[in-house]
């Protein structure tokens, strides 16, 4: 009876509902966290992107509530379609801090060297300088990925906002859209599970 009276539809929507709540804040923290080290770490583009993104997530979440407002299943579907590549965003994030980290330690390496002068301690300031452009041009793809993710999920968002009407062709050509960004994010390996 319980199924029948749609009281199971419900409790799924329910369950999706508060899911979605979960990896949202879930997201925040994440991002909030990554923010703090990356600004201990004075990355300070980094530390803008971490902005960025968690108003770029907010922003979305809110076109989106608005534009399906009163409607079942389609927020929860364009929200987790976006939700891979935010995460993708945040990972880049979380993958800076390291970074920093790794610069950091390799600095620290440096100054203590400097006091001591022969070929061996060359060589190693040579790794040393070598690994340090290394992690430069890593962060600095990281940074660069980020940017084409806004702009990529920027762009979703205006799309989703700009829905004329709720015809089965719109939606499917903006989701799909979604979907393939989110598969593209995929392919970086970054995905990792909140």
């Amino acid at each position: 009876m319980y199924r029948l009276m749609g009281y199971t539809d419900i409790d799924d929507i329910s369950r999706l509902k508060e899911q979605e709540h979960n990896e949202y804040q879930q997201l925040f923290n994440r991002i909030a966290t990554s923010k703090t080290e990356l600004g201990y770490l004075r990355l300070n583009e980094a530390v803008h992107q971490a902005d960025v993104l968690s108003k770029i997530i907010k922003d979305y979440h809110s076109v989106v509530a608005t534009r399906f407002l009163g409607k079942k299943h389609s927020p929860l579907t364009y929200l987790s379609a976006a939700r891979t590549v935010q995460r993708t965003a945040s990972q880049n994030l979380t993958d800076m801090v390291a970074i920093g980290h790794s610069i950091a330690t390799i600095t620290r390496n440096k100054l203590d060297l400097k006091q001591i002068n022969n070929d061996a301690v060359q060589q190693r300031q040579d790794k040393q300088m070598t690994l340090h452009e290394e992690q430069n041009t890593r962060l600095d793809h990281l940074l660069e990925e980020n940017r084409k993710l806004f702009n990529a999920l920027m762009e979703t968002a205006v799309e989703v906002a700009n829905i004329q009407s709720f015809n089965d062709f719109e939606r499917l050509d903006t989701l799909s859209r979604l979907i393939s960004l989110a598969e593209i994010a995929k392919k970086t390996g970054k995905i990792n599970p909140l």
